[in-house]
């Protein structure tokens, strides 16, 4: 009984990407499932994860044409493009610094493709002020074969969500 109510005062606290019971312990290539008695921190792409402060969103993937770049791997031949969509329910602005976006392909560090001019990157370019949305194209550079990609989104250290599909 104490163990529950300890467990709800921290859950409590804990913002849009925080969730109660244990963290979820990820492998490299698969992470974990949440627990039935804590909400899921592992979605398929375009699945939106409601949270204490607001919704998180990472879309499913749409082709996106690579700009050339001699430094990208000749293997990395397919362009995917993801919107990461974030909606403030609460009545304070939820800092763009607070969240951190890491993309894998394959269980390693995907090829970013960033383009700020056109809101493409790793990062919110503002804070998301109450009742306000902000999106963000994250586009990756992966094989021409499918390839298992996850994105992890963290929100102020706590625990991690993670969109997942074979694309």
């Amino acid at each position: 009984m104490r163990r529950t109510i300890a467990t709800l005062i921290v859950a409590s606290g804990l913002a849009v990407a925080g969730c109660a019971g244990q963290p979820a312990k990820p492998q490299p290539t698969s992470p974990a499932k949440s627990s039935s008695a804590a909400p899921r921190q592992v979605m398929s792409f375009g699945e939106e994860r409601v949270g204490k402060r607001g919704v998180i969103t990472v879309g499913k993937p749409v082709a996106y044409d690579l700009p050339a770049d001699p430094a990208r791997p000749k293997d990395l031949t397919r362009g995917l493009r993801f919107e990461f969509v974030v909606k403030n329910t609460s009545k304070q602005a939820l800092q763009a610094a607070a969240f951190t976006l890491a993309p894998t392909v394959g269980g390693a560090p995907a090829a970013l493709v960033t383009d700020p001019a056109q809101n493409i990157g790793n990062k919110l370019s503002a804070d998301v002020l109450p009742g306000a949305e902000r999106k963000l194209g994250i586009v990756l550079a992966v094989p021409a074969k499918p390839a298992e990609v996850m994105v992890k989104v963290t929100f102020e250290g706590t625990n991690p969500l993670y969109w997942t599909g074979t694309v």
